[in-house]
């Protein structure tokens, strides 16, 4: 199974790019990881009306980057502040479940600083959440592609993860 990491805005904060390198590179040891990242809209104002049309904009942005790195089995899932909070071991459950099914690629999608459309939502095989608070795209990135490592360290049996130690 490869992952890809697909997110909005590029990384600039002082450490988080060389940290997401960090997890991604050990995590390739898995299994092949790719980040892939869009350009967010800029966002003129802050009405209800603009952020639904470049929530819009941004899906299909979203829609046409993934219809090109996954396979018709592929799936992808967006990271939403109303999606599922899951400890590690969940997350693991869900690639083990991905694995044994044999999808060939799955996408963990970040989205900007103004979330998914309802329509991009509803085309995801699930949400995910980081837990209640909000994050900044670079912050959830990194937590993402750590996770992402925890889980499939879990999995193959790596001591990286201590839970109930």
């Amino acid at each position: 199974m490869k992952i890809y990491l697909v997110a909005f805005g590029k990384l600039k904060a002082p450490g988080i790019r060389e940290t997401v390198d960090y997890y991604v590179r050990n995590t390739k040891v898995f299994c092949p990881i790719e980040e892939v990242e869009l350009k967010a809209l800029p966002v003129p104002d802050k009405s209800a009306a603009t952020r639904l049309l470049i929530q819009e904009k941004e899906g299909a942005i979203l829609t046409g980057k993934l219809s090109g790195i996954l396979s018709s089995r592929g799936v992808f899932y967006l990271l939403d502040e109303r999606g599922k909070a899951s400890p590690t071991l969940d997350w693991a459950a869900s690639l083990r479940s991905l694995e044994e099914s044999s999808i060939p690629e799955v996408a963990f999608c970040i989205g900007s600083s103004l979330g998914f459309s309802a329509s991009i939502k509803k085309k995801a095989r699930g949400l995910f959440s980081l837990g209640p608070q909000t994050l900044s795209h670079e912050i959830a990135r990194l937590v993402t592609a750590e996770q992402i490592f925890r889980s499939l360290s879990v999995l193959r049996g790596h001591p990286y993860h201590h839970e109930g130690a």
